[in-house]
C-alpha cells in the first residue's frame, strides 16, 4: 500500500470512529429526551428531531445499524493498515496485529461507547440538536435496511410474546427486589409492584371496614343531628339505615345536603329517600380486581358488604383499594392523632386493632405476615387466632409474645396489649394460659 493509501485509510478510520460516536451519543440523547414540549416546530433541527421520534423503531433500528456498519469498515481499514506496515517494516504480522487489535478495541470502548454518552448525558437536548442533521440523513440513506430490521424484530417479538416463556408473578416479585438490593429502584416502587402483583388475591372482607365501625345514620335522624356528624368526622359519603344497620338504603353525598343547609323549613321535615343515591351491594367473598372493575362500571366510590343473609358485614370504598396498592395515605392533621399504639414503661405495648400488621411486625421485631396468614391490621390477625371473639381480659400466647384484650366496643376487640417475654415469663405463662399457637 502506498504512502497516498495508508494517509487515506488513517483518515478514513479516524473518521469512522468519529461517525460511530456520533451515533452512540445520540442513541442516548434521542431516547432521553423526555418529552416533545422541549421541542419547537420552528427550529428546523427541531423538525427532523420530531419526525425521527415518530418512528422510534426505525430510528433506533438507523442508530444501530450506522455504527454497526462504520465499525466494521474501520475493522476492515485497520487491519488493511496493520498488514501493510507490518510488511513495510518487517515485523511480524501476528503479534503487530494483535497490538492494533487491543488499540482498536480500546478506542472503540472510549471514544465510541463512553466518551459521547458522557456528553449527552448532561445536555441531551442540545447534544440531538447538533447531531440531527446528520443522523436525519443517516435516517433516509438507511431507510431500506433499517425497514427490514424494524419488521424483523417486531416478527420475532411477536412468535416470543406468544411462546411459552412468560414471566411468573414470582419472577417478577423477585426481580423486583433483586432491582431494589442494587438501586435500580425505590423501595416505595418494590412495595407497589408486590401490592399490585397480590391484588387480584385479596378478598374484600381482609380490607373491609367492619360493620361496627360503620359511620351511618338512620332515616329518622334531623338534618342538624346529620350535619354534626359529618363535621366531626369529615365524611364525603355515608350511607343511610331505616331501622338498623341491615336495612341500608342508600348512600347519601355531603354536596346533596348543600340546598338543604340554609332551608329552615326542611330541617326536620327532610326525606332521606329522596336524595339516596343507588347502593353497590357486594359478598365479602369477592374479588379486588373485580371490586375495582364494578366501581368503574356503576361511578361509585362506596359499596356494603353483605354476608349470606344479606345482612350488612362491612363497608369498603376506593380508598381502601388505592390504599391497597401505594399505602396507607393520610391527612397531614391526622398523623399524630392517628398513633394506633402507646408504648409503657415496662416495655409493653398497648395497640389498636386497626393497626397495620407490619408496623406491628416492626415495633415487636416478629414475623407475623405469611403467604398463608397475609392480614393486614393487627384485628384480623387476633380474631384469627382466637377463631372467634375473646373475652376482656383473655391471653392470647403466640411464640414469645402475650396478647391481652385489653378493652372492646359493642362487641368487638378494640385494644390489645402485647408484650415480649423472657425465657423464664414464657416457662412460667405456659402452665397459667392457652397454650402456645
Amino acid at each position: 500500500m502506498s504512502t497516498t493509501g495508508l494517509v487515506m485509510g488513517i483518515i478514513l478510520i479516524v473518521a469512522g470512529i468519529y461517525c460511530s460516536a456520533l451515533f452512540s451519543g445520540s442513541e442516548y440523547a434521542f431516547f432521553s429526551l423526555n418529552s416533545h414540549s422541549q421541542l419547537s416546530d420552528e427550529r428546523r433541527t427541531d423538525q427532523f428531531i420530531l419526525h425521527m421520534l415518530d418512528q422510534p423503531r426505525r430510528l433506533l433500528a438507523t442508530l444501530l445499524i450506522g455504527r454497526t456498519l462504520v465499525n466494521i469498515v474501520s475493522a476492515v481499514l485497520a487491519a488493511a493498515v496493520a498488514g501493510s506496515l507490518a510488511e513495510s517494516m518487517g515485523l511480524q504480522p501476528f503479534w503487530f496485529y494483535l497490538c492494533v487489535v487491543v488499540a482498536l478495541v480500546l478506542m472503540i470502548l472510549i471514544l465510541v461507547e463512553v466518551t459521547p454518552k458522557l456528553i449527552a448525558v448532561e445536555d441531551p437536548l442540545k447534544y440531538a440538536r447538533s447531531n440531527s442533521r446528520f443522523i436525519y440523513i443517516s435516517y433516509i440513506l438507511l431507510k431500506p435496511f433499517t425497514y427490514l430490521l424494524a419488521h424483523s424484530a417486531l416478527s420475532l417479538e411477536e412468535r416470543l410474546l406468544n411462546s411459552e416463556t412468560n414471566m411468573s408473578s414470582e419472577d417478577i416479585v423477585n426481580l423486583a427486589s433483586e432491582n431494589t438490593e442494587t438501586g435500580t429502584i425505590k423501595k416505595d416502587a418494590q412495595l407497589i409492584i408486590e401490592n399490585v402483583i397480590e391484588f387480584a388475591d385479596i378478598s374484600v372482607s381482609e380490607i373491609m371496614t367492619g360493620r361496627s365501625d360503620i359511620l351511618a345514620f338512620s332515616t329518622a335522624d334531623t338534618l342538624d343531628s346529620v350535619l354534626t356528624l359529618i363535621r366531626e368526622k369529615g365524611l364525603s359519603r355515608m350511607p343511610i339505615y331505616d331501622n338498623d344497620l341491615d336495612n341500608i338504603l342508600g348512600i347519601i353525598h355531603v354536596k346533596d345536603l348543600l340546598p338543604y343547609i340554609n332551608s329552615e323549613v326542611k330541617r326536620t321535615t327532610l326525606n332521606w329517600r329522596t336524595i339516596s343515591r343507588k347502593t353497590l351491594f357486594i359478598p365479602a367473598t369477592k374479588k379486588l380486581d373485580d371490586l375495582l372493575r364494578d366501581f368503574q362500571q356503576e361511578k361509585t366510590h362506596i359499596a356494603i358488604v353483605v354476608n349470606e343473609y344479606g345482612g350488612t358485614e362491612g363497608l369498603i370504598t376506593l380508598d381502601d383499594i388505592i390504599e391497597e396498592i401505594i399505602g396507607e395515605v393520610e391527612e397531614e392533621e391526622d398523623s399524630a392523632s392517628k398513633k394506633r399504639y402507646a408504648k409503657l414503661r415496662n416495655g409493653t405495648y398497648i395497640f389498636d386493632t386497626q393497626i397495620a400488621l407490619k408496623e406491628v411486625e416492626e415495633l415487636l421485631d416478629h414475623k407475623f405476615i405469611t403467604k398463608e396468614n397475609n392480614f393486614k391490621t393487627l384485628g384480623k390477625f387476633i380474631y384469627h387466632l382466637t377463631e372467634g371473639i375473646p373475652n376482656t381480659g383473655e391471653r392470647i400466647c403466640y411464640h414469645n409474645l402475650v396478647f391481652t384484650i385489653h378493652s372492646k366496643l359493642r362487641g368487638q376487640v378494640r385494644k390489645v396489649r402485647a408484650k415480649v417475654q423472657s425465657s423464664n415469663e414464657q416457662r412460667q405463662s405456659s402452665s397459667e394460659s392457652k397454650p402456645e399457637i
